[in-house]
Formats: structure tokens, sequence, C-alpha cells
């Protein structure tokens, strides 16, 4: 009998531990993922993204390893930067993409090995990875030595947001930099490190700078952090002892230690972060270069660093404009709550403050402000350009919480907790149901189902598309055929054989009379018509 309650009393332990309540957290989001799990890939960076990886992973499979370009290739579809006339042939290069490292194309390729060639098969790696990020969010804060509550808030409030509902599906660019500065924080609370925990920062190391590119960026500014910090940095409570204060956290000073150079704790640490990410970035410019070239990546570098509308000559935006467009975007429906836009300061003046979260709010913050201002073409025209700011928001949040509830008395620490708890679940049931979800998700999710409707046209040469549609990498993926923006100036080039997708309450001026008439497909807004329609009868 004692035994039992032994064992019930170890499991009512292990299941009051935070860890649990990460883990629910985790499986909350899974939860409000997985409805959309097999849904359309359509006209939102959704569709353009996985559709992207759709067909890298497709021509991987058919292609074989070689003729894929190692998963690069993205055939059929053909970049419209190359202007490549409608029936030719186009070079390799316009049918290649290899700017972003390869990360998320090589687990789209193993999860469509295992699993088949569908959206579904596409999203689970995505799922996955975001929701891990919670677990590496609150390992990272952990490991810095916030408290459960803190940390169960901010990890919360992260997961709760509208950027967080809608990107982290598809792409978590700072996920595994997250697991990094995580594994490099824990490892630094040991005299010394063993081996597996270079081994670990070592093995996050090579998979951040083989995931996005602030992921190399971070892991250059963690090899700096490690070779400027003390060895103790207060990042961790010592054993029996009690909580500081507020004042003590902000301004204790490091304590010096009589080195000639690095702590012995901080030499392999060092090494291995630079080994890892030596491998990860050296992995990630073979694969580059192999795919796509030089010449091709600086071109694609001269496009992002531009102020260029379009990215190609035409008119451009001046900073003012630019500041004003991203500011659009963070206070579009709730990817940016109400309340958290008023904390967006707060936090990251308290992240930076702290001096257990100063190092990782500073990495995550420089790599996601040299994200959206250092390639500020590409956060013009995406939103998900400004998803990393949610990472250094977050420490930051973290730390402020911790701050708000040490002064208040540990009985009465439960009721501002709580309302902060439902304030952050509210959010989420809003963002997951209401008109976040619907503007991003399900509404461009009908330009997928359309096109499912219409199926593989094995007669059609080519299809095109008529704005909104943009970036219809998903077009080639379900039609599997090359896509090309259709106006007025190549109308000659339509053949009665090809299809226009287009959204009916955005028809062109030049269309005819009665051209949605008779369609191959409707969905919602979106059509599908033969181009036959739009030719002289």
């Amino acid at each position: 009998m004692s035994a039992l309650r032994a064992a019930l009393g170890f499991l009512a332990a292990r299941l009051a531990s935070g860890w649990t309540a990460v883990a629910l957290i985790a499986a909350a989001m899974l939860a409000v993922w997985l409805p959309d799990l097999s849904l359309p890939l359509g006209n939102s960076d959704d569709g353009r993204i996985l559709g992207l990886f759709g067909l890298q992973a497709r021509n991987f499979w058919e292609l074989g390893i070689v003729d894929s370009r190692f998963g690069a290739a993205v055939e059929p579809y053909v970049r419209a930067v190359y202007d490549v006339a409608p029936r030719a042939d186009p070079p390799p290069v316009a049918v290649t993409y290899a700017h972003h490292p390869p990360l998320q194309v090589f687990m789209s390729v193993v999860s469509t090995g295992i699993l088949g060639d569908s959206a579904a098969a596409l999203r689970v790696p995505s799922l996955l990875v975001g929701a891990a990020t919670v677990a590496f969010m609150a390992s990272l804060l952990r490991g810095r030595g916030l408290a459960w509550g803190p940390t169960l808030l901010a990890v919360a409030a992260m997961a709760s947001t509208g950027f967080y509902y809608v990107y982290a599906r598809v792409s978590v660019s700072f996920s595994l930099q997250l697991a990094a500065i995580a594994a490099v924080s824990w490892a630094l609370r040991r005299a010394e490190p063993q081996r597996r925990d270079t081994l670990v920062v070592a093995g996050f190391a090579a998979l951040a700078a083989m995931q996005s590119w602030i992921g190399i960026a971070a892991m250059v500014l963690v090899m700096l952090w490690l070779l400027a910090a003390r060895q103790h940095d207060g990042s961790e409570l010592p054993s029996g002892s009690t909580e500081p204060s507020v004042g003590a956290v902000v301004a204790a000073r490091p304590r010096r230690l009589a080195v000639s150079w690095l702590p012995g704790g901080r030499q392999p640490l060092l090494a291995a972060v630079v080994a890892g990410t030596a491998l990860g970035a050296g992995a990630t410019a073979l694969w580059m270069l192999s795919a796509a070239g030089f010449e091709d990546l600086a071109n694609q570098v001269a496009i992002r660093t531009s102020n260029e509308v379009g990215g190609t000559s035409g008119p451009t935006f001046t900073f003012g404009e630019f500041l004003a467009r991203q500011w659009r975007f963070v206070t579009e429906e709730m990817l940016v709550p109400v309340w958290l836009r008023v904390l967006l300061v707060p936090c990251l003046l308290a992240g930076l403050i702290d001096r257990r979260t100063r190092a990782p709010t500073a990495i995550t913050l420089a790599v996601a402000a040299a994200l959206t201002f250092g390639v500020q073409q590409g956060a013009w025209v995406h939103r998900l350009w400004n998803f990393p700011w949610l990472a250094p928001v977050t420490i930051g949040f973290a730390a402020l919480a911790d701050w708000v509830r040490r002064p208040i008395p540990r009985r009465w620490r439960p009721l501002p907790a709580a309302l902060a708890a439902v304030v952050i679940a509210g959010t989420l049931v809003a963002v997951a149901s209401g008109s976040t979800r619907q503007r991003y998700i399900t509404d461009p999710a009908d330009a997928g189902a359309v096109l499912e409707q219409v199926g593989s046209l094995s007669g059609s040469e080519l299809a095109w598309a008529v704005p909104p549609v943009t970036s219809p990498t998903w077009v080639s993926y379900y039609l599997r055929t090359r896509v090309i923006q259709l106006n007025e100036d190549n109308l000659d080039d339509l053949d009665g054989s090809d299809v226009v997708v287009l959204s009916a309450d955005r028809v062109p001026d030049f269309f005819p009379d009665g051209a949605l008439s008779d369609p191959l497909a409707v969905h919602g807004d979106f059509v599908v018509i033969s181009a036959s329609k739009l030719l002289p009868q």
C-alpha cells in the first residue's frame, strides 16, 4: 500500500510540474492546427511556402537526387524574375529555388516520402516544429533562471498570438536558435559541461544554421556571447537560496573570475557552437551554390535589400512608408493582440535590462531587426518577415512578468496570474475561431480547393493567374503546369487549351462579358476558366 501511495505521489508531482503545463500548451496548439491538416494550399503565405516545398519534394522523388538538384528544383513552376517567354524552355536556374537554408526542404522530402504527396504531408513537419518551439522557448527561459509562473505565461502569450497561430504552422525560422540558446544556457549551469552537453549544443547549432539565415546569424552572436560573458552571469539561483529582489536581478554584477582567456567550462561550449555552426552553414552553402549558383544568390540579395515595391525595376518606397506598412501588418486582425502591442516596448526593455535574459533577448532582437531592416524588400512584401520579433518579445515578457510578481505577496500571486491566463486563453480562442483565421487561413484556401476540383490538366501547357492570385507556386503544385501572371499586354500569348485562375470579385476590365460563364470550377470567390473565353470568337 505504501509503495502504491509513493508511486501515486510521484506521478502527481510529475503531472503538477511545469513541463506538464508546457506539454499541454504545445498540445493545445496542435489541437487548434490539426483541423487544417488537409486544408488545400491556397492564395496565402501558407500556400505559397508549402506549395514551393511540395514542388521540391515531388521533384526529388520523381526526378531523383541529382536531377532535382538535391531538392531545389521547382518545376514546372518558373520564377517570374527571369521573365521567360510563355512557351519557351526555361533555363535550369529559373526552375530552381535555393535561397534559404535547406532544412525544411529536407523535412518535406522525408515527410512526403513516408506519408505521400499531399498537403497534409507537407504540413506535418511544420506543425511539429511549431509545437516544439513552445518547449524550446520554455527551456530557454528556465535555463536562464526564470520561475515557472512567468515562463508559462510568456510561452502561452506567444502561442496565443495571431502571428504564431498563422505562421508557426508554416515555418518557425527562429525555433532551433531558441533550442541552441537553451542548450547553451543549461550547459552553463554546470561548472564543467559534460560531453553530452557539448554534443547537444553542437547538434542544435548545426540545425539552426540549416534552418534559416537568422539561425546562422544567431549562432555567430552566441559565439560572441560566450566569449564576452563571465563564468556566472546570474542565469541560475544557488540551491536553497531565496529569491532575489527585482533590483538585485537587474543591477547585480556578474562575478569576475581570474582567467587568462575563457573559463574552462565555456571553452568546450564555444567549440561546440563553432563546430555545429560551421557544419550547418557549410552544408547550407554547398546546397545553395550547387543548386542555384553564386549569381542567382547575388541577384536575390540585391532584390531583397532594395526598396523597390515589386523587387525589380519599378516604383520604390520610402523609409517612412516602410515603417507605416510594418505597423499596419502588426495591427491587422489579431496578428499581435492589442494587449501585446501595448507591452511590446516594455517587454523588449525588460528583456534587455534583466541580466538573466539580456543575452538571449539581444541575440534574438538583433537577428529579427536585421531581417526586417536589412532585407527590407522582403519585409515590405511578406508579413512573415516580422514573425521572428516574437522571440525577443516573449523572452522580455517573461522578465517583465517576473518583475511584476516579485513585490506581490505569495498568497496573492495566483490571482493576477489567473487573470492573465484568462486573457491569453481568450485571445487564442478569438484568433482560432474569428476573422484572423478566416482572413489568413480559410478564405485563401478556397483558391486551392477550386484547383483540387480541376485536378492536373494534361492537355494544358500553361495556367494564367490574375491578381490577387500572386506567387502561385500552389497553382503549379496542383495543376502540374507552369503558371504566369496574366495582364492586358500578354493576351496574345493565350492558347485555347490554357486555363485562367482568378477571383470572381476582381475581374479585370479587359475580360469580355460572359468570360466567367460556364467555368471549369468554382469554390468560394475563386474561379478557374478556360482561356478560350478570352480569345476572339
